[in-house]
């Protein structure tokens, strides 16, 4: 999953994205309004949690501009302002959620997960495809009730295919997931970690779950007993 963070405050920033990355979100980190709204021109973002008080203005502005220009992205406000008018008004410019500072951030991952549940984003904590479950806030999943052994990177590509089984799931889709905007992926990047994640599937039983789609992408398509040689 795929977050938009926008916080100018540089500790704090960087204990959130950490937190994000702990919890097996990809991130983008920004410190200004310019440069959220030129981020979220350009990726698909699943989730932004905003600041307000930014250098270059008011993050309620560019809540307002999204909404006005059809975007439907949620956010969760992140801010100091906690009183009851701030929250209220925070809402009714167009947050779906708001969080005041200081918060743990526990709780702020909880309402991450919570925001995506909602009509729109994830439809359920717990995915199963035949004999293959996985925790969609975790990542972490078994096979014939028996767990995987995926590190970080294969968490996050499984995820990805599982939310989209039997689709062919793009390169720009899968890099997405994987790496933020900072990240400078090697040209076979995607094609190692699809080879690892293939890898430890096979270990564990299961056989030819992940499709190459040549040009295209690739396709999570078998899960069940059938699955397991």
């Amino acid at each position: 999953m795929r977050v938009l963070l926008v916080e100018d405050h540089e500790r704090l920033g960087e204990s959130l994205r950490e937190a994000l990355k702990a919890a097996l979100f990809t991130v983008d980190w920004v410190r200004s309004l310019e440069d959220a709204a030129d981020l979220a021109d350009l990726n698909p973002y699943e989730l932004v949690l905003l600041d307000l008080g930014l250098p270059d203005g008011d993050g309620l502005d560019l809540i307002r501009t999204w909404r006005a220009g059809g975007r439907t992205t949620p956010v969760l406000v992140l801010t100091a302002r906690g009183e009851l008018n701030d929250r209220v008004r925070g809402l009714d410019e167009g947050a779906d959620d708001y969080l005041v500072k200081p918060f743990e951030l526990r709780e702020m991952i909880s309402r991450c997960r919570a925001l995506l549940r909602r009509p729109g984003g994830l439809a359920a904590t717990c995915v199963r495809l035949g004999a293959l479950e996985v925790d969609m806030t975790t990542g972490a999943a078994t096979f014939l009730g028996k767990p995987l052994a995926l590190n970080r990177r294969e968490q996050q590509l499984l995820l990805a295919l599982v939310r989209r089984p039997g689709q062919v799931c793009s390169r720009a889709y899968l890099e997405g997931a994987l790496y933020d905007h900072a990240a400078d992926p090697t040209m076979n990047a995607l094609e190692v970690s699809i080879s690892r994640l293939r890898g430890t599937l096979r270990a564990s039983g299961l056989h030819d779950a992940i499709r190459t789609v040549r040009g295209v992408g690739y396709v999570f398509q078998g899960a069940g007993p059938n699955a397991a040689s």
